[in-house]
């Protein structure tokens, strides 16, 4: 089957004259829900790894990234985690620094000056009550933001976000916003507009509506409205790619010349490196190409010509609420590992081959403007589902056409996600300048055998030639004078075919791309992912008194240029820090000044400021390496006075997510009143539980300090996990121990607290004597072959099957389970044990040879209560070199998520 693409010199013109419709504005970042929580973290600690991130995502002549987009919140989880309240009181000063988006966006504006800031509000701070709060809470932020980074706002939502369109408001918004002459609502010298320049910065800012979670519901409304229509800017939805039943948005773009954006997309589901190990190369399920066919049948259904992802840089603790879902990985900040995925490349295949971005003012195609036009008449998609895109399995048609202004060049983006080969003829009109220039294809695809995963990541591979196009198909379109070309496209793959002259042919007969077209996303090794580890040999994991005095002052770009700041300064300033290596589920813990101990880590979030959210649960965060095991964890805690019922603090061990409600995400903790009640607990189960006398009678017979209930007194406590076993410390004085032979290996360290003031120092994690620290690596199921050179890694033989496309709770979003007895999976090792990870009743039983020599016979799993849980552990191996088999034993289910290898 051939698919024609026509492409017309009337179509092309017309389009240029869309200013704002048309005009295909290319790709965002969002910064909220906490998935921001670790990037200023690179920016301290590795400044390089964080310009390479900046660089590539918006760097170059034609940059993948246009926009940054913030929401704003109240401290109050709003999905992954919250989003930090920059004004937590109506005459609170904006700290601006609380918020990483800020700073992304104007460290990403010292190598595009032209990116896009735009923001929208989750819920908000609880003292903000009506719409005139509103309007100060938004407007002091974005002087503050301009004052403080020397980026104006170019975009509000004054909406909440996912919420159906209140369009008076909108309206209303609009005229406040361009008539403005208050400037910044205070009182004192910051009062008022600084200068002209700000003034009318401030009021060129766009207006967006609505952010709803699917198809807009206010279209019509817009269209038979003219102050409506005259106060909307940007017509936004989330993630459905359709158009309302009256073709609405079509209609704003193509009649009324409005923006139309997906302004919250999503990237891919998984790990594109790992991903062509299911058998569907680069497609599939939630894969890349999937991602690609959103993009096209976006623009060609309801005219999206701009997506915002959330998250594109997934800078937070994996596998929390809606996990696995970037553009890059960023989870890392002690080492500066990043991975950037398939979909860079994706989002590349548009970008590079294009000038994307907004018209100039006054732009009506002519020379001074150089964006290009999304060319509907040239574009199809007929690929079945929205939000996924995912009904491609035949090689549904599906291709984008975008062109210059003039006609001098164009590119068309086709996508073939299926495992059928596809040939498309693309026909162009003799009077478009470009006719007749040969087309270099680009392609993704899968690596070959052998090779790096990103080998063939949007690399180049045939020029074709024009060919006269005289049939009847090229007559049938109403062109006379026409030529041809013709692309085939490989199963599970997609190409960018343009007349940008971007690659030369070399005298071995392969195309070498010509250097601003060429490949440059950064490859991430095998094996490259160091534990964070601070003193092996005194046996620290790591520590943190929270006085930053070691932390080095961090290098930004800001309102007058390049700048340097002190760490908590960079980080929020003295109202509140974020603290280093946290990111947050509820609340708000930061560092502020002390004047005992200079700084503490403290919960600053009380009842009175504790808005509304999307998950409720008690402030926490979560801190370290997920793949700690055994360890020993110690912190002060210290209680405020309080009146009625009293506060407690919390310490968890063992964390890995995979929960919505994360103040029960601990295999591990202790939880500690004011008044000395306490428990110890398994996912908020409890197992043991104590009160003051209980402690007073401990502290007695180990000769140590009693819980000290005086308001403002400091107390230590100490988790111990070990294997199978906790035990619990109170000023160093044992109080509990308990153990569960299916007890949960890994995870990360939480702090919590309610919504009270509670102030926490000296945190300090421990190596356990004779017991092993940590997995050297956390391997998913999917990773069967090397990231460097495609050489075994998971062997699986027998009965399995190998599945994407799984919830956000099953790690990566894949999972691989045994089909009967006699299923293996084979892996070699350096290390001490190997755990396994997987959903379980617990039901299933293994066979278990190590170098060879059967050591374990139909051993029993363990159940679990999640998906990245420990059912099987295999421990106190001789350190070194092994190679270990798994098979199933019966005919049970088996389903493993990953595999830890202990060190």
């Amino acid at each position: 089957m051939t698919i024609d693409i026509t492409l017309r010199a009337a179509d092309v013109a017309a389009a240029a004259r869309s200013r704002n419709g048309l005009t295909y504005k290319g790709f965002g970042v969002l910064s909220g829900n906490a998935t921001s929580s670790l990037l200023m973290g690179y920016k301290a600690e590795h400044p390089d790894a964080y310009r390479r991130l900046i660089d590539t995502l918006f760097g170059g002549e034609r940059p993948m990234m246009t926009t940054v987009k913030v929401e704003m919140g109240n401290d109050r989880n709003n999905s992954t985690g919250p989003n930090a309240a920059v004004m937590r009181s109506r005459d609170e000063y904006p700290a601006v620094a609380r918020e990483p988006g800020f700073q992304l966006a104007a460290d990403a504006r010292r190598v595009q000056p032209g990116v896009r800031l735009s923001i929208l509000r989750w819920h908000a701070p609880t003292w903000v009550r009506g719409n005139d709060d509103v309007y100060r809470w938004y407007k002091n932020t974005i002087l503050a933001v301009y004052r403080r980074y020397g980026v104006m706002v170019d975009s509000v939502n004054p909406d909440v976000n996912e919420r159906t369109a209140d369009l008076e408001w909108v309206a209303d918004f609009a005229h406040r916003i361009r008539t403005d002459e208050t400037g910044f609502e205070c009182d004192g010298p910051v009062a008022g507009f600084r200068d002209a320049t700000e003034r009318d910065l401030f009021h060129r800012i766009k207006v967006i509506t609505s952010d709803e979670e699917s198809v807009g519901t206010f279209g019509g409304e817009v269209i038979a409205d003219p102050r409506y229509l005259a106060a909307m800017d940007v017509a936004a939805y989330h993630y459905s790619t359709e158009d309302d039943a009256d073709g609405s948005f079509t209609r704003l773009a193509d009649e009324f010349d409005k923006e139309v954006w997906n302004s919250e997309a999503q990237a891919v589901f998984s790990n594109s490196a790992d991903r062509p190990n299911a058998g569907t190369g680069v497609g599939g399920i939630g894969g890349p190409l999937e991602m690609a066919n959103t993009l096209i049948k976006g623009f060609v259904r309801s005219r999206r010509t701009h997506a915002i992802y959330q998250p594109a840089i997934g800078a937070c603790y994996e596998h929390m609420e809606y996990a696995a879902k970037e553009l890059v990985s960023a989870r890392d900040p002690w080492s500066g590992w990043m991975y950037f995925d398939a979909g860079c490349a994706v989002l590349e295949h548009f970008s590079r081959f294009a000038e994307l971005g907004w018209a100039p003012e006054g732009a009506d195609g002519g020379s001074a403007d150089r964006i290009w036009r999304a060319i509907p008449q040239a574009s199809v998609c007929e690929v079945g589902g929205s939000n996924p895109v995912s009904g491609a399995r035949h090689g549904e048609p599906s291709c984008l056409t975008l062109a210059a202004p003039d006609g001098s060049a164009f590119s068309s983006v086709i996508v073939n996600d299926s495992p059928l080969r596809r040939e498309y003829r693309i026909v162009v009109d003799a009077a478009l300048p470009a006719a007749g220039d040969p087309l270099t294809v680009w392609r993704t695809a899968a690596a070959d055998a052998g090779q790096p995963y990103d080998a063939a990541w949007r690399r180049p591979v045939a020029v074709v030639e024009a060919t006269r196009a005289d049939d009847a198909a090229a007559v049938d379109a109403g062109l006379t004078d026409a030529v041809a070309y013709t692309v085939t496209l490989d199963p599970w793959t997609m190409v960018t075919a343009t007349t940008l002259d971007s690659a030369e042919r070399l005298p071995d007969g392969t195309l070498r791309a010509r250097p601003a077209y060429a490949y440059t996303i950064p490859h991430t090794p095998e094996d490259a992912r160091p534990v964070l580890d601070v003193d092996p040999a005194g046996g620290i994991l790591y520590a943190d008194d929270f006085t930053c005095a070691a932390m080095p002052s961090v290098s930004g770009y800001g309102a007058d240029g390049d700048t340097r700041e002190p760490y908590v300064e960079a980080r929020g300033g003295a109202t509140g820090a974020t603290a280093r290596y946290t990111t947050d589920t509820n609340g708000a813990f930061e560092i502020v000044a002390d004047p005992e101990r200079g700084h503490v880590l403290r919960q600053q979030i009380d009842w009175t400021h504790a808005g509304n959210a999307w998950i409720e649960g008690d402030p926490r965060t979560a801190i370290g390496d997920m793949r700690w095991c055994d360890y020993r964890v110690s912190v002060d805690v210290r209680f405020a006075d309080y009146d009625g019922r009293a506060p407690y603090a919390l310490l968890g061990a063992r964390e890995m997510g995979g929960c919505r409600v994360t103040e029960s995400a601990c295999a591990a903790d202790l939880k500690i009143r004011a008044d000395g009640v306490w428990l110890l607990r398994s996912y908020g189960d409890e197992v043991r539980r104590g009160h003051l006398e209980d402690l007073r009678r401990r502290a007695a017979e180990h000769g140590t300090r009693p819980f000290d209930t005086t308001p403002g007194a400091w107390n230590t406590l100490t988790l111990e996990v070990a294997g199978d076993t906790v035990r619990a410390s109170v000023n160093g004085a044992p109080i509990a121990a308990w153990a569960d032979p299916g007890l949960h290996t890994a995870g990360h360290v939480n702090l919590g607290t309610g919504f009270d003031r509670v102030d926490f120092a000296n945190l300090r994690i421990e190596r356990v004597d004779g017991r092993s620290p940590y997995h050297t690596r956390l391997i998913d199921d999917m990773h069967m072959t090397s990231w460097d050179d495609g050489s075994p890694v998971l062997r699986y033989e027998g009965a399995w099957t190998h599945e994407h496309g799984q919830g956000m709770f099953t790690y990566l979003r894949t999972i691989s389970r045994a089909v009967g007895a006699g299923a293996s999976v084979s892996l070699d090792f350096d290390g001490t044990g190997v755990d396994l990870f997987g959903p379980s009743d617990g039901s299933a039983a293994l066979d278990v040879t190590v170098d060879g020599r059967t050591v374990m016979t139909a051993a029993p799993v363990h159940a679990t209560n999640g998906s990245l849980r420990c059912q099987f552990r295999l421990e106190e191996l001789e350190r070194g070199r092994h190679t270990v088999t798994f098979r199933t034993a019966n005919d049970a289910g088996f389903a493993l998520d990953a595999l830890g290898v202990r060190a």
